[in-house]
């Protein structure tokens, strides 16, 4: 059942093979779709300079832009990575992530002996103003800053540097520099495992909205989404986004990566977990996915053997690079302006686009259809029912060897 072309291709396929990407399908509705932690020295491996910019929009630095690379020595400001990624970009009409202005981590000897208030607060403005001037206009957002909360929640703010010489407030402090370096940029809020954690997911409401509320100038919210061991509960994405939503915010995935243990299912069990979580967030308005990277050959991870990303270490896809393209697909089916957004025009649409074999066509649009009629007795609409599909189900399902 359900044997997808995409399923026969690879993106570096042989000559006359239709390549597949990401790029081409999240463009059809308007989705920019990202690989973060993009190391520059990467950018010397010929592959992944090509693979890069076939498959990903946008790109953010692993740790370029952080304050012991950028600014070492008092002074003394160190571009040379950073203006390597931001040339590659350019070059390959990509966007980039400003990712990120401060941390908990990565801060330089000279800055952590400074303790005075005010010092710090002009180190933090010079520090602003040369960076956000030299990329101006080049950084699709800024990161302003990262990881701001307890590891797990429930402590509130990390007692970070930051915190201990400017006190619980200088996240206002740091997005007001932010905004007077440039008042054009696009100022983001990250954070890690709130769509695992309920405590700290309301944490991380409460902050933001008090922000909101007295008129701070942020602009959105980057929910890291770094997976382990099992997919967010559903609709906590929905939720989530729904609330930033509410303030006036954007809402960005912004280092998804997924980490299993090793095992004969691992690459269907991850692939369902891209499913969700992708479609998901498009199906609640997220238009800005990145991943913590695209390819296991430069992963990092905390669980001993996962293989995380959607490429092996040889730039094989996996079938979690082929779950996140077909999600792209049906999203670009029901939102691209192509049809009504029926179960039986999103098949035709994924039919007419390769993604699907025809002689399937039959049994997709009745398990769409099932998969709505359980959603409220079928009030909701089909485009609602995606995410309900397993992915396994798509790709594998009984009924064809």
């Amino acid at each position: 059942m359900l044997t997808l072309v995409a399923g026969a291709h690879t993106p570096a396929a042989a000559a006359g093979v239709p390549v597949l990407s990401l790029r081409e399908k999240a463009a059809e509705s308007g989705v920019l779709i990202g690989s973060g932690a993009v190391n520059p020295d990467y950018l010397d491996d010929p592959q992944f300079a090509k693979v890069l910019p076939e498959q990903f929009d946008s790109l953010s630095p692993e740790n370029e832009l952080k304050w012991s690379w950028v600014q070492p020595e008092k002074g003394a400001f160190d571009f040379t990575k950073l203006d390597k990624l931001v040339d590659f970009a350019e070059e390959h009409d990509m966007a980039v992530k400003g990712h990120g202005l401060i941390s908990g981590c990565c801060n330089p000897p000279w800055l952590e002996k400074i303790t005075d208030p005010d010092e710090l607060r002009a180190a933090m403005t010079t520090h602003f103003r040369a960076i956000m001037t030299r990329y101006a206009g080049k950084m699709d957002r800024w990161d302003v800053a990262t990881e701001v909360l307890s590891t797990f929640g429930g402590t509130g703010l990390s007692k970070n540097y930051f915190y201990r010489v400017l006190g619980p407030d200088y996240l206002a402090e740091a997005f007001r520099i932010a905004h007077a370096a440039d008042p054009n940029a696009k100022l983001f809020l990250n954070e890690s495992l709130v769509e695992s954690y309920p405590e700290k997911r309301q944490e991380l409401y409460d902050l933001v909205s008090d922000l909101v509320a007295r008129g701070v100038p942020i602009d959105g919210v980057g929910l890291e989404t770094h997976v382990t061991l099992a997919a967010p509960a559903p609709g906590v994405i929905t939720e989530m986004v729904n609330s930033y939503k509410a303030l006036g915010l954007e809402v960005a995935i912004t280092e998804m990566d997924v980490h299993l243990n090793p095992g004969e299912r691992h690459d269907v069990e991850q692939a369902q977990i891209y499913w969700s979580v992708v479609t998901e967030a498009l199906a609640a308005g997220v238009r800005d996915i990145s991943f913590w990277g695209f390819t296991d050959k430069y992963a990092y991870t905390w669980l001993p053997g996962a293989k995380p990303l959607m490429f092996d270490e040889n730039y094989k896809p996996k079938a979690a690079y082929f779950a996140t393209w077909t999600a792209l697909a049906i999203h670009s089916a029901v939102s691209g302006g192509k049809g009504s957004g029926s179960a039986g025009d999103i098949v035709r649409t994924l039919v007419a686009s390769g993604a699907v074999d025809a002689r399937d066509a039959p049994e997709l649009t009745s398990m769409l259809k099932s998969a709505a009629q359980r959603l409220d007795g079928g009030k909701r609409d089909v485009r609602s029912a995606v995410s309900e599909v397993q992915w396994d189900q798509v790709r594998t399902g009984p009924g064809r060897p």
